[in-house]
Parts: C-alpha cells; structure tokens; sequence
C-alpha cells in the first residue's frame, strides 16, 4: 500500500474483492515486505463483512457504497 490511511486501504479491499488470487501467494508475497498484520485485516474485513475492530478501515456501509459506485 501506498499510504496506511483508510482511504488507500479501501481500495486496497476493492481490489482485493474483485481479483482472484491465491491466498496462499498473496501471504507470500506480503510476508517478503512484512506485511502480513496488513493482509489478515482485510482479509478478515472481507470475510467477516466487516465486523472487525480496526480504526483504519472503512464501515461495511461505506464500503459496500464505494463498491457500488465502482459497480462492483
């Protein structure tokens, strides 16, 4: 990610959403950059729909509305 603000981090969790990739790559690749609390966030974001207590990410609200704005 380029930046930790929530805002980045959404679009983090779009792409994410909307890509199909090999969880077990992504926590390759992240563990190179150690990035693997950053990873377990979003993804439990997304499987959990949101029920996560992380300040740094968006409420499932909001976030379901980015999507539709981004038709996806």
């Amino acid at each position: 990610m380029i930046d930790d603000a929530s805002r980045h981090r959404s679009y983090c969790l779009l792409l994410l959403s909307h890509v199909d990739v090999e969880e077990e790559d992504l926590r390759e690749q992240t563990a190179k950059y150690g990035l693997e609390d950053e990873i377990d966030a979003l993804l439990c974001y997304l499987e959990t729909h949101g029920d996560v207590d992380d300040d740094r990410l968006p409420e499932w609200d909001e976030f379901q509305e980015l999507a539709a704005d981004y038709e996806m």
